[in-house]
């Protein structure tokens, strides 16, 4: 089965990925732990160390550290972001209804992860609950993820 995306983050191009790539994605990389306290212990973390964010709740989830060029690299952190996102496949509790119980989300790039479990963007913290994975893959790969 193929995966058929448009992708437009430095370089318009058209990505084909396929059910082993997605698979592998999943399941690779270094297995790591999140966030093991309760719900709403977790909302309270994310409030107390970054208290004018939003927050999202996630299980299921893997920190995809991006293989991209010197290039992309530069242009990322001239903008105070890192060159990672999250993939999760289970949103748990948004603090702004943007996503359901139950549904994935994909992040855009990161500006921080700290604590072992908040992952912030510029407009939200994900709270990484339970175990999930940490790898490097393809800026294709990850943004071709849905």
């Amino acid at each position: 089965m193929m995966l058929l995306v448009r992708i437009g983050f430095f370089d318009r191009q058209e990505v084909q990925m396929n059910l082993a790539d997605y698979v592998s994605v999943l399941s690779a990389g270094e297995k790591i732990d999140g966030c093991q306290l309760t719900t709403s212990d977790a909302v309270d973390l994310a409030s107390l160390h970054f208290p004018s964010s939003a927050y999202c709740l996630v299980a299921d989830w893997a920190i995809l550290d991006l293989d991209i060029t010197l290039r992309q690299r530069k242009a990322i952190t001239d903008r105070q972001l890192i060159p990672a996102l999250v993939y999760a496949l289970t949103v748990i509790q948004d603090s702004k209804g943007r996503f359901l119980p139950g549904d994935w989300v994909r992040t855009t790039l990161g500006a921080s992860f700290t604590h072992d479990c908040l992952f912030r963007t510029k407009n939200t913290v994900y709270v990484l609950m339970g175990t999930g994975r940490r790898l490097r893959t393809h800026l294709d790969i990850a943004l071709s993820l849905c």
